[in-house]
């Protein structure tokens, strides 16, 4: 899931200048600002801990992903050497028998005799043509052995390059887990200590503001969602954030009025009609796209979980294993490697049942989404939150794209 420090903190701006620009009935008691910034804080804070707590465990899902990977390539390069080595040995052999027949067959000069004493020139040019073949075929046998050499060779470097891999897939899973386990920790707590410190604010907001706690609580309700879905604190025209209107200053009345001068009526404007916006592309890959948006809208407000696969509760990545799965194409649970699995697409040219991501670079992707068209995406966004369908610019642009299927 994603983290944005910066727009967190420009929405934390936001907020502060809502709250500067509260009614006179809360300007006159300074207090009240100063709580309603204070549960503003908290809500950012607790936001923030649980999508940092989601990115770190998409980034465990990445490093088991990547241990996979390393594992079955440590296999293939092993059953590599080892059909390498069958060869070599095979060759050996070959090697091995036709040294015996040569030797068997004599050389030096006992082959040297057998050609001086032979019967005549025709004999002379065919024994010595075998003898050629003989050899020929030697060397032939000989270069092809120390081919198979050079290709067990290199397939025991490639076999410990992948023993390497391993050994460093499993140190990052290992940093991962830790990770994710203290980033939970981490966030649970925070979601404890949030919860008392809100309960404790509500009280002293009310009895500033001479209201029930109810109906504070009521109110920032309404504020903490606008704040989770990473919107302003307060929707556009809200008298709470529109300060009233500066009167202009008065000036003297004249002893007697002067006529209006008449203005000719406006015109009625015919406005255009609109013109009809354009279908969104067709699916991805036609009925497997259709499917799997279809599996991820039946999960539609079912929660987040760490490592959610379903049924019941998802992460990022789970649920869109989970619905390209139920279309027939085979994902792995982890955002980067859903990514390395499918086809590269711009973002620019998505279509319905491509997924989106977000991340600095495909190595380091820590969020995915599907886009469904229409400019809406569906995702399992972060704690607290449950499978939601937004806009796909609901925060920021997706970093990249790709078409599965």
């Amino acid at each position: 899931m994603r983290v944005f420090p910066l727009a967190i903190r420009g929405l934390a701006v936001c907020v502060l200048l809502t709250v500067a620009s509260a009614p006179l009935a809360q300007a006159d008691d300074p207090s009240v600002g100063e709580l309603q910034v204070r549960l503003v804080q908290s809500r950012m804070h607790l936001n923030d801990l649980l999508a940092r707590s989601a990115a770190a465990a998409e980034r465990l899902n990445g490093a088991t992903f990547e241990l996979a990977e390393a594992e079955a390539d440590l296999d293939r390069q092993r059953a590599a050497v080892k059909r390498a080595e069958a060869q070599l040995a095979d060759q050996r052999d070959v090697v091995a028998a036709l040294t015996v027949e040569q030797l068997q067959s004599g050389t030096g000069t006992a082959r040297l005799t057998t050609l001086f004493e032979s019967d005549g020139p025709q004999q002379l040019l065919e024994r010595a043509g075998a003898y050629a073949s003989t050899n020929e075929a030697m060397n032939a046998r000989i270069d092809t052995l120390t081919a198979r050499q050079v290709v067990r060779d290199a397939a025991a470097r490639r076999a410990d390059t992948a023993q390497d891999a391993l050994r460093a897939a499993v140190k990052n899973r290992q940093a991962a887990a830790a990770g994710i386990g203290r980033a939970i920790a981490t966030a649970e707590a925070a979601v404890d200590s949030t919860s008392r410190e809100r309960d404790a604010l509500l009280e002293q907001l009310a009895s500033a503001q001479g209201v029930t706690v109810r109906e504070a609580s009521k109110k920032q309700d309404k504020i903490d969602e606008r704040i989770d879905q990473g919107g302003p604190s307060t929707p556009v025209g809200d008298p709470v954030t529109d300060p009233a209107p500066v009167p202009e200053p008065s000036k003297p009345k004249p002893t007697q009025p002067k006529p209006k001068p008449t203005e000719p009526k406006p015109k009625p404007t015919v406005e255009p009609k609109p013109k009809p916006k354009p279908a969104d592309p067709a699916p991805a890959s036609g009925g497997k796209a259709d499917r799997a948006i279809a599996y991820a809208r039946a999960q539609l407000g079912e929660p987040y979980k760490w490592g959610g696969a379903g049924p019941g509760s998802w992460d990022c990545s789970g649920l869109l294993m989970r619905a390209w799965g139920a279309a027939g194409v085979s994902l792995p649970h982890s955002a980067s490697g859903q990514y390395s699995r499918t086809q590269k697409v711009s973002v620019g040219s998505i279509r319905r049942g491509d997924l989106v991501y977000w991340g600095k670079s495909p190595g380091s992707i820590y969020h995915v989404a599907m886009y469904l068209g229409g400019g809406k995406m569906i995702h399992a966004p972060r704690p607290g939150r449950s499978v939601e369908i937004v806009s796909i610019t609901y925060w920021i642009k997706p970093s990249f794209a790709s078409r599965p299927g």
